[in-house]
């Protein structure tokens, strides 16, 4: 089994952080304008692409 090592600096978190903060704006943002089903859509529809993309680069399990 790989063993992945990832080293965080104070500025990614900061940028991880305002990115964060930034889509739940949006979100917020869609469900005061819109609708808050679309919002939660989007929201369902994020969690299961960044879902993904962890299984996507994350290693093989055996």
């Amino acid at each position: 089994m790989h063993i992945v090592h990832v080293e965080l600096s104070g500025k990614g978190v900061l940028i991880s952080l305002g990115v964060l903060a930034f889509v739940l704006a949006v979100l917020a943002l869609v469900w005061l304008a819109l609708s808050p089903a679309l919002a939660i859509g989007l929201g369902i529809g994020l969690i299961l692409l960044v879902r993904g993309l962890i299984a996507l680069f994350s290693p093989a399990k055996q």
